[in-house]
């Protein structure tokens, strides 16, 4: 997946939530969600945020629904957690 097509903001909106503002830009989120998440985890998140269509998907990466299922809750323990969660929000000098 490109980082044009990756919709990094809907995913970390969807993910967690608006209570804070993210300072950063769509090509800064991008790169960072690419470089914590794997890349069926990055097609798993982005078809979730845009809607499309999950069986499509599926095939495409070649896996079962058990398999969509754990990659998605994989991609967003990980970005739960608070060593990552704060990338998007936070510059270094902060």
């Amino acid at each position: 997946m490109k980082l044009e097509e990756l919709e990094a903001r809907k995913i970390i909106l969807m993910v967690m939530g608006d209570k804070r503002t993210i300072t950063k830009t769509d090509a800064e989120l991008g790169l960072i969600l690419k470089k914590r998440l794997t890349k069926k985890e990055c097609a798993i998140l982005n078809a979730e945020a845009t809607k499309s269509d999950k069986n499509a998907l599926m095939s495409e990466l070649k896996i079962d629904e058990a398999r969509y299922e754990a990659l998605k809750a994989s991609a967003i323990k990980k970005m739960k957690n608070e060593s990552v969660h704060g990338d998007f929000y936070y510059t270094k000098g902060e």
